[in-house]
């Protein structure tokens, strides 16, 4: 028969199992893929053959930057070119909050071949469009983005 004083203990035994669910669940949604799913509307690329993610301090426009390798290049361009609708800019052109969030992904982006950056964007409402940076240097491919904020 089940006793009396035994209810407070399963009572926290229910809430400590509610909490490593929730911890788990959260611990999912930090994950790579799953992030890249949530801004860009689009699982990662088949042609994406790995992924990382590194996330910056609470800021402006909650910054997120994706380190891409890739064999096809070209094809996970064309994939964002559509996805973030981006387009082909010069250093020059390179937002200013850039240049706060990170000044050693600035001089990656001085050194890039090329520079695609979002053709319209909204920092402050990412539902009318995010801001999408991509650039690159010897090894990878970098996508820049903006999440929720």
């Amino acid at each position: 028969m089940f006793k009396l004083k035994n209810i407070p203990m399963f009572i926290l035994f229910v809430l400590i199992l509610i909490l490593i669910f929730f911890q788990s669940w959260t611990f999912y949604l930090g994950t790579t893929d799953v992030t890249f799913e949530r801004l860009l509307g689009k699982k990662p690329y088949a042609e994406i053959s790995d992924i990382s993610l590194r996330r910056y301090k609470e800021n402006a426009i909650s910054p997120h930057l994706f380190t891409i390798t890739t064999g096809n290049e070209r094809k996970v361009i064309e994939k964002l070119t559509q996805d973030c609708s981006i387009e082909k800019i010069v250093f020059e052109k390179l937002p200013k909050i850039v240049n706060k969030v990170d000044k050693e992904m600035v001089e990656v982006i001085g050194k890039s071949p090329y520079i695609y950056l979002s053709k319209s964007y909204d920092i402050e409402n990412t539902k009318v469009g995010r801001m999408c940076l991509v650039f690159r240097d010897k090894e990878h491919l970098y996508l820049f983005i903006n999440g929720n904020l």
